[in-house]
């Protein structure tokens, strides 16, 4: 700095604003999560995979089954594709309120549900329709990227 005070004085101030991080209004960010959590149930009713893919990286983990798995996007979409083919569902729901909450930094979040889903799907032996009838309880954890909120990992259980 060679004693110089404006470079010192432009020095401090850069130190002092690159710590500060402007105000996050965490009600409207954890609304947000909950907007897709809404939007993703839709998409499932609909069999809508480009929307449930909005919302998904170019990879995802995720832990179910006593594995972790380490999933691209690619991979989802063909999942979900072949997934919601010819599937209809008569039952997709809350049992409880979900819950969001985020970080104060308003860069993580994460959202924990219940729900009970009764869905009629191909039957794997190719013979018909099957109907099956489940409650997924689970967490999906989010990441802002670029403004937006983005799926990182998901945990989930699931019961008759």
């Amino acid at each position: 700095m060679n004693g110089n005070p404006i470079l010192l004085l432009v020095f401090t101030a850069a130190v002092t604003l690159a710590g500060c991080s402007p105000e996050v209004d965490l009600d409207a960010e954890k609304i947000e999560l909950l907007r897709i959590h809404v939007a993703d149930i839709k998409a499932h009713v609909d069999g809508d995979v480009a929307a449930l893919m909005e919302t998904i990286p170019e990879e995802f983990i995720y832990v179910g089954d006593g594995k972790i798995t380490r999933q691209s996007r690619v991979e989802i979409e063909g999942f979900f594709t072949g997934y919601l083919k010819n599937a209809t569902y008569e039952r997709y729901e809350d049992l409880v309120v979900p819950h969001a909450e985020v970080s104060a930094d308003g860069t993580m979040g994460w959202v924990v549900s219940q729900m009970a889903v009764t869905r009629t799907e191909p039957d794997p032996g190719g013979e018909g329709t099957r109907t099956r009838s489940f409650v997924y309880a689970g967490i999906m954890t989010y990441e802002k990227v670029g403004g937006k909120w983005m799926k990182v990992a998901n945990a989930s259980t699931f019961a008759p």
